[in-house]
């Protein structure tokens, strides 16, 4: 079942406001090609980022998401299921066009020991998305973690 993270509405405003996080501890920052937002607790960092900001029509989107242990101490998640993000593409008129829906493994418990991180690699195919204006919702799934770390990174058709 496609799960998004984010409200379609929410898409709009995040688009409107030039991809501003939802989470309180957010960031933004981007280079010509790339575009990386991130957001943090007391025990995790959240990082998401895009290889580009604006992509011609039928390339590909690689994005990369990393959580990492920022706490003094060794974490456990329980259950731990990769993969840990949940991610979908919305157009700015608040319509999902790309959800990903891959299969699951379900781990009973993964340690996280101090510094390391989990990444995940996606390459989000944009061939049938017209030219336009989008927003990748990405965040780690919910029944692993307690924070909201639910992101929004704008990118474009071209």
């Amino acid at each position: 079942m496609k799960n998004c993270v984010v409200a379609a509405l929410l898409v709009v405003a995040i688009l409107v406001s030039a991809g501003a996080g939802f989470f309180a501890g957010s960031q933004l920052t981007s280079s010509k090609t790339a575009l990386q937002s991130s957001a943090s607790s007391s025990k995790w960092k959240f990082v998401v980022r895009i290889d580009a900001t604006v992509v011609n029509a039928g390339q590909s989107l690689l994005l990369v998401a990393s959580l990492t242990n920022t706490s003094p101490s060794n974490q456990t998640i329980r259950p731990y299921v990769q993969p840990f993000v949940n991610l979908c593409v919305f157009a700015t008129n608040g319509k999902e066009v790309w959800a990903w829906d891959p299969l699951v493994v379900t781990w009973p418990n993964t340690n996280v020991t101090r510094g390391q991180s989990l990444s995940q690699q996606v390459s989000i195919p944009t061939a049938n998305f017209p030219v336009g204006e989008y927003a990748v919702e990405v965040a780690p799934l919910s029944s692993q973690f307690s924070e909201n770390f639910s992101l929004s990174v704008p990118f474009s058709v071209q």
